[in-house]
């Protein structure tokens, strides 16, 4: 069922100003102050929640991750050493991370000041009383990025959940997706863009179809991107996402686009039914996202799946132990299990991208999760 406060609230919005863009009606839907599904209380990630991450499958996830983090502190020096995390969720990358950095790189936890940044005060209120008092003067939270530090910025399955605009695409032809109210409901009507860059986006991008295509467009991500670029003096940037290169993203094949909700771990199509009760995401265009940190700093290194990331990174060799007792013990079938999981290429291995980005440093640095290369590349 939706919240009818939250639906009460996005009606009055339409009958005062017309009809809306789908990025408005799915930012009130996820982020609305009070009744927003991510700003509201409820478990959101794991078997209690709506959808997994993969930090939820096993803590391997971020103690590789730790190992990777520890490589670029390397490439940064030796002063005080900042990583941010966006969207912590439970915060459970959070610790593994924290943990393994901790037992394995002793040196950097003691310079290390992790940030993170959370927009929900439930999620932040839970991951404070969790996480303080295990790592107090190594963790902080803040409201924004900080600005003018070096170190790495991270995120994981943050981007696909900012609001899209949606867009038909036919020939030169583009509507956008607006949501209006008609007979007691919410309906989707089609309206020239609400703004020039979504045209220029399209242009950009040079996409054209002979039959009527539905595409998503994260404006909010290019922004995002923006403020990453401009608030790091030095480092690194470690997004985490699904996705794909543009051309692969933007096709025929997905002639209703990627948008997705999530409700107790199933899919649906279905934006208006259980408004504030579900999540909402779309799959990231890293083309745009790569090139948007270009013009604030932020170079390529490398683009790569989660399967191949955690391969360069040793996940084979630490599935070896669990592997090789998995028929005589449960436990070590489960871990080794979990483990397959974050690799299984037809899942979380292939669906789930890496994108490493750096600013003040060499373009040519070698990073353990880049060794191994996918078969896909940016446009």
């Amino acid at each position: 069922m939706p919240k009818p406060q939250l639906v009460a609230a996005i009606k009055n919005e339409i009958a005062q100003a017309g009809p809306m863009p789908f990025a408005r009606f799915m930012e009130l839907a996820l982020y609305h102050p009070e009744l927003g599904y991510y700003s509201s209380a409820g478990e959101k990630i794991g078997w209690k929640g709506d959808f997994y991450t993969s930090a939820s499958v096993h803590p391997i996830f971020g103690e590789l991750l730790a190992k990777q983090i520890a490589q670029m502190a390397e490439h940064i020096g030796d002063a005080p050493f900042t990583l941010v995390e966006v969207g912590a969720g439970k915060g459970t990358l959070c610790h593994d991370i924290l943990k393994a950095i901790q037992q394995e790189h002793s040196a950097l936890f003691a310079r290390l000041d992790y940030v993170i940044v959370e927009g929900s005060p439930w999620l932040k209120e839970k991951q404070k009383e969790w996480l303080a008092p295990l790592f107090p003067e190594r963790l902080s939270w803040a409201d924004d990025i900080p600005k003018g530090f070096k170190g790495v910025v991270l995120t994981n399955e943050l981007i696909d959940a900012f609001p899209v605009h949606r867009l038909r695409v036919e020939g030169e032809a583009i509507q956008e997706i607006h949501v209006d109210w008609q007979d007691e409901a919410f309906v989707e009507v089609l309206k020239p863009p609400s703004t020039p860059a979504l045209a220029a986006y399209v242009q950009r991008l040079d996409l054209s179809f002979a039959k009527p295509v539905e595409i998503e467009i994260n404006l909010r991500a290019l922004d995002w991107m923006v403020s990453v670029g401009q608030s790091l003096a030095k480092g690194f940037v470690l997004t985490i996402d699904y996705g794909y290169p543009a051309r692969e993203l933007y096709s025929i094949k997905r002639p209703k686009g990627t948008f997705l909700c999530y409700r107790k771990h199933k899919t649906n199509e279905k934006p208006y039914e259980d408004i504030g009760e579900q999540d909402m995401t779309a799959h990231i265009d890293f083309t745009s996202l790569a090139n948007k940190g270009k013009s604030v700093g932020l170079e390529t290194l490398g683009f790569t799946d989660q399967m191949h990331f955690l391969m360069g990174l040793g996940i084979a060799q630490r599935m070896e132990g669990p592997g090789s007792k998995m028929f005589e013990s449960e436990e070590a079938k489960k871990e080794f299990l979990a483990m397959k999981q974050l690799m299984a290429p037809d899942a979380m291995g292939q669906t789930f991208k890496v994108l490493i980005q750096a600013k003040g440093l060499p373009a040519d640095i070698k990073l353990d999760g880049l060794q191994f290369k996918p078969f896909f590349q940016l446009d």
